[in-house]
């Protein structure tokens, strides 16, 4: 072989060794690109769930703040959320009358911050034919409040929705767009279209329903 061949063949071999060094450099580089990717992702899919579930919140004094009861617990590890199915939840404070919140759907969601200044608080998202009952009390009268959703903070003991809400008192039914309520002082405050028919023929009716509903 003469000298002019093995100079051809060197360039031939080194020229290869570049493309396959390329290839290779190329090739690392890809996978390192998934596998960043793929472990900056959290799963999509619930982690773990529990059935016919009872939850119960203490206070700072160690009272029992409020009860939850449903169908179906699941977590989501990329929200870090709980959904439930079918909630049922009860406020037990031995100061004030009780009252049960139940919808079809409820998403829990962790110590949110609404704007830059407020101060991060649990949220309950109710969803979907949510009534909200109080019986009647020495203090208060019977209520039910009927919406498609609200949001409820266990922290503070308020509760709020924009959509449209119904709530039917001894003798009065009120339907208004939005509302703000506060359990601690009792008080609940409607947003605009606000509508009140007065009835004096529901006030039995609407007392033995939830006194029903509320003690089971």
């Amino acid at each position: 072989m003469t000298a002019d061949r093995i100079r051809v063949w060197l360039g031939v071999a080194l020229l290869g060794l570049l493309m396959l060094g390329s290839f290779w450099a190329y090739e690392v580089m890809r996978r390192n690109s998934e596998e960043r990717a793929n472990g900056s992702k959290v799963r999509s899919e619930p982690d773990y769930f529990v059935e016919d579930f009872n939850f119960v919140r203490l206070s700072q004094s160690g009272n029992t703040n409020y009860r939850v009861t449903g169908e179906k617990l699941t977590h989501f590890p990329q929200e870090d959320e709980f959904e439930i199915l079918h909630p049922r939840i009860v406020s037990i404070d031995e100061e004030k009358t009780p009252m049960l919140i139940r919808a079809d759907r409820a998403i829990v969601k962790q110590k949110v911050k609404e704007s830059a200044n407020a101060k991060p608080e649990d949220q309950i998202h109710m969803i979907n034919n949510v009534v909200i009952e109080r019986a009647k009390s020495a203090r208060t009268a019977a209520i039910i409040m009927e919406t498609s959703s609200l949001i409820l903070y266990p922290d503070s003991e308020k509760m709020k929705t924009d959509a449209r809400v119904k709530m039917t008192t001894l003798r009065a039914t009120i339907s208004a767009y939005g509302m703000e309520a506060n359990n601690a002082d009792q008080k609940v405050r409607f947003l605009k279209n606000v509508h009140i028919e007065i009835d004096n023929k529901i006030e039995n009716r609407i007392e033995n329903k939830v006194v029903n509903k509320v003690g089971k």
